[in-house]
């Protein structure tokens, strides 16, 4: 205990969370303000709903970017610790 805390996550696990939190939060705030802001036809009731395909692909890209953002990490320093 006397050189610190130490966390239990791997640096690519870490910046890869941010890394999805920087691309998903502003994509998910654009899928909501899409929906918000949907064109109503002048026949039809008008029903402002999440679009929730939307939100779902919103999530998975950020889910890709988080995920391949913390494999590459983890091998680039893999690989610059080993010395290749």
């Amino acid at each position: 205990m006397a050189d610190g805390y130490r966390s239990g996550g791997t640096p690519g696990g870490k910046w890869g969370c941010g890394v999805a939190a920087l691309v998903g939060l502003p994509l998910l705030g654009f899928v909501i303000l899409f929906s918000a802001l949907g064109d109503c036809v002048p026949e039809a009731p008008c029903h402002h709903d999440l679009d929730w395909l939307l939100i779902a692909a919103a999530l998975a890209v950020a889910a890709i970017v988080g995920f391949g953002s913390r494999a590459a990490i983890n091998a680039i320093i893999s690989r610059w610790h080993n010395g290749s």
